[in-house]
């Protein structure tokens, strides 16, 4: 029987979909002053000189920023390209490990066909779950 691992034995992905820098940065630092191997997944507001210069750190920027003003057009390719960064990411990423900390726009596609394809690859998920009730204008949150 194998010991539990250490922290500078696991290799986590942190996928960011949307807003809250402020509870993915306090999570990825936290995994950092643990020693944990961390892929940062998000966009240019994720990206910050504090995640920079770590060797257990790899930022990816796969969203890119998300300026509301841009014609539809755009928005469509904008999230078409990311969902295929995504998914490439996901079929090479070395960590085991895939913490969802928050769904992109798209919930039936994030919550059903990416989470079946990231089993599908062997990655255990972990998802935090916020605002449970949004859509009913009731907002809990819960870890």
């Amino acid at each position: 029987m194998r010991a539990p691992a250490t922290a500078r034995e696991i290799a986590v992905a942190l996928l960011k979909g949307g807003g809250d820098r402020p509870y993915a940065f306090g999570m990825a630092t936290a995994l950092m002053s643990k020693g944990a191997a961390l892929d940062l997944i998000g966009g240019d507001n994720l990206d910050g000189p504090e995640f920079h210069g770590k060797p257990s750190v790899n930022v990816l920027n796969l969203r890119g920023g998300q300026r509301p003003d841009v014609s539809f057009p755009t928005k469509l390719l904008r999230v078409s390209v990311y969902y295929a960064k995504l998914i490439r990411y996901a079929a090479t990423a070395r960590p085991k490990i895939f913490h969802v900390l928050w769904n992109n726009k798209f919930e039936t596609l994030d919550r059903t066909l990416l989470m079946l394809y990231y089993r599908f690859l062997g990655k255990k998920i972990v998802l935090t779950v916020h605002n449970v009730n949004a859509a009913r204008g009731i907002v809990r949150i819960r870890a």
